[in-house]
């Protein structure tokens, strides 16, 4: 069995938009360090107002980032490594 790997994080303010961006860099954490290779986030407060800084950080971490909207309007996150 492979040791648990414990990723910090600071906690979550009460402001939706910080608290989106926490989501967004856990996922980019998750990608960064080989534990995933594709993450998909819902249920985020104002995705599309937090998509620049979450792009250039996914970016910078070597994950692509992209916006889906289904078919109900909700926007989901979707991380992924890029190339």
């Amino acid at each position: 069995m492979e040791p648990t790997t414990l990723l910090p994080f600071p906690v979550v303010s009460s402001d939706p938009l910080e608290r989106d961006l926490v989501e967004i860099e856990a996922g980019i954490a998750l990608i960064s360090t080989g534990m995933a290779t594709r993450v998909r986030i819902v249920g985020l407060a104002r995705p599309e107002t937090v998509a620049a800084v979450a792009l250039a950080l996914a970016q910078a971490a070597g994950a692509t980032l992209t916006l889906d909207r289904g078919t109900t309007g909700v926007i989901a996150v979707t991380l992924a490594r890029a190339g």
